[in-house]
This record gives C-alpha cells, structure tokens and sequence, in this order.
C-alpha cells in the first residue's frame, strides 16, 4: 500500500501531491482524535471499548464490499475521463455512506426513546407476571 501512495506522490504534481499529504494527515488525526475519545469516554466500560474496535473493524472491513469499490472506480474513471483530478471521490463516499448510517442510528434512537415511556404500564405489569413465572 505504501509503494502505491509513494507512486502517486511522486507522479502527482505539486498541488496533488499537497493535497494527498494533508488529505492523509487529516484522516489520521481524526481516527487518533476518535480512538483517544473512545478510550476516554470508555475507560469504564471495557465491553464498550471493545464494541467500539469491533464496530471499526467490521466498517473497515464493509468498506473493500465489491459494490463500493466498484462505485468508487467508476465515478473515478468518470471524472478522469473528463480531465479531473479526483482525489478524495473515497473519502467523500464513505462520509455520505457514515451520514446515511448515522441518520439511520439516530431515527432508531429516537423512536426507542419516544416508545419506551408507552410500555411503563407493560413493564410493571411483564415484571409482576415474570417473577410470579419464575418463582
């Protein structure tokens, strides 16, 4: 992977290379600021702290799936076709893909919050049948 980020800084002009450099500056400081939140906010927490790494992984992994590389390579070709230089088409992909699954995290959210004080009277009454199940 590093001989092919070196072959496309020392290919690339001046101001590519530039914004390669910082696009890969920028990526890295916002994973070490993310890992260093998540093991802050999380110290507490080992399960979580390790949900959070799974869920890195598990995104990393989801993001070499066939259809987006093949999305990706296509909107490249596109834009080289036309004379452009298209360096961050990857990047701005996987915000959308992460704005996409985020509002959808946040919709499932909310709609738990909105429907657990509607089960109040269900929770009282499932606890009393539970235990006298149980018992």
């Amino acid at each position: 992977m590093f001989a092919y980020l070196k072959l496309a800084i020392d290919d690339a002009s001046v101001a590519s290379r530039s914004r390669i450099i910082s696009l890969y500056a920028f990526l890295l400081a916002i994973n070490c600021f993310a890992w260093t939140w998540a093991i802050v906010a999380l110290s507490e927490w080992p399960a979580l702290l390790a949900t959070a790494l799974l869920a890195y992984v598990l995104g990393l992994r989801h993001a070499v799936d066939a259809d987006h590389i093949a999305t990706i390579d296509n909107v490249v070709r596109k834009l080289m076709q036309d004379g452009r230089h298209p360096l961050a088409v990857g990047l701005f992909f996987a915000l959308g893909h992460s704005l996409s699954v985020a509002v959808a995290v946040a919709a499932i959210a909310a709609a738990a919050l909105a429907l657990q004080s509607g089960f109040l009277v269900c929770r009282a009454g499932g606890s009393i049948i539970a235990t006298g199940a149980s018992a």
